[in-house]
């Protein structure tokens, strides 16, 4: 009988990692143990109806993910085979908020885990940690060297560090998501959208800020919950101290080009890149400056369509945070290569989201009207 824990459960990336395990266990004849724990019930996530189905069919226990007590408590009575660890993080928090929400209880998730004997450890950090390299548009392999260039990228740096000295830890994978996109994603490609669905509803073409030539690697999120299960699977039958580390990234090769088009097509409306003046203008602005600026420039049109439509509160924002990847593109390209999870022996994982494209965007858009967070002009 297969027993996971997702803590994390009901963020971005465990909700998918949820969705996953249940599309397994429903086509396997064995009886599984799925235990979601997170810090908000599932009905006030902001779920659609059909995945709220899908909690009801698990063990979900909310709680303070900062809690030893309640750690303890998640995991006490069974021993678990897989134990998955997604931090909560949201961009713009502040040191000691990150490292509560991610280092910390990361490393109480690993302790517990060594403790109760845990079969395998994955842990969900992210790519936006290596050092520039001189070629900005060579993809970045799992053991180029880190650099944190914020507080958030500073923080999983540690953690990844400490995570791989934790003594006694069972096997541990670290997996490194690029810009991650998909149902439930709330500020990776939710900027872009709403800029698109502005231009769409005003006529006007979508300015993009950077060069079309920067590389943007993106990955879907049921890859990325595909990816912690495949690898904890993979990971346990190795030798008790293992640990590997992957980057996740579609075999796409996204530009900022790509993911413009993709984005620009799917609301019907003409990108519009900016000339290398602007641009010049904009790598010399700081990086608070320059999303100080977009931001004015979409927070109004935004709530004018929202208000247009009915849509008296939504949580969807065309804000980007200082500490968003694409604010800082032009010095950071996210340029990821993605193959090593692909190419491991026995491994057992391939991507199924091969690039982004309108088609990969658009559930995100019909779940949102779904859930009444997005108007319905397209």
């Amino acid at each position: 009988m297969p027993s996971v824990l997702v803590v994390g459960s009901a963020n971005f990336y465990g909700r998918a990692v949820i969705q996953e395990l249940c599309a397994q266990r429903d086509l396997s004849s064995d009886t599984w143990m799925i235990r979601g724990v997170d810090k908000v019930l599932p009905e006030l996530a902001l779920f659609p109806p059909n995945v709220i189905k899908l909690f009801e069919s698990v063990d979900y226990r909310m709680g303070n993910l900062r809690s030893a007590e309640f750690l303890e408590q998640a995991f006490g009575d069974t021993q678990w085979d897989y134990v998955i660890n997604i931090a909560e993080y949201k961009f713009g928090q502040t040191a000691a908020v990150y490292e509560q929400d991610v280092r910390l209880m990361s490393l109480e998730v690993a302790r517990l885990a060594s403790k109760y004997k845990a079969k395998a450890l994955v842990h969900v950090s992210t790519a936006h940690v290596f050092k520039p390299h001189g070629s900005p548009n060579t993809p970045h392999v799992e053991d180029d060297a880190m650099e944190a260039s914020n507080e958030l990228a500073a923080t999983h740096v540690r953690t990844e560090q400490e995570l791989q000295m934790c003594k006694g830890r069972p096997p541990l994978v670290i997996l490194r998501p690029a810009l991650c996109y998909g149902p439930g994603d709330r500020q990776n490609v939710v900027p872009m959208l709403i800029s698109a669905q502005i231009s769409h509803a005003t006529n006007q073409p979508m300015p993009i800020l950077w060069d079309k030539d920067l590389r943007v690697s993106t990955v879907h999120v049921a890859d990325v919950a595909r990816a912690c299960i495949q690898s904890a699977k993979w990971i346990a039958t190795q030798n008790q101290e293992s640990f590997a580390v992957f980057n996740l990234a579609d075999l796409g090769d996204t530009t900022n080009a790509k993911l413009a088009n993709a984005v620009a097509q799917l609301f019907n409306v003409k990108p519009s890149f900016q000339n290398s003046a602007f641009n010049f203008i904009a790598k010399r602005l700081k990086t608070s400056e320059l999303t100080e600026e977009v931001n004015e420039s979409l927070l109004g049109p935004w709530m004018e369509l929202l208000t247009q439509h009915g849509i008296a509160n939504s949580p969807l924002s065309p804000y980007i945070d200082a500490e968003h990847p694409y604010c800082r593109l032009e010095h950071c390209p996210l340029a990821i290569n993605g193959s090593r999870v692909e190419n491991t022996q026995g491994l057992d994982f391939k991507y199924q989201y091969s690039s982004v494209s309108p088609d990969t965007l658009r559930p995100m858009i019909d779940e949102f009207q779904q859930l009444g967070l997005w108007p319905t002009s397209i």
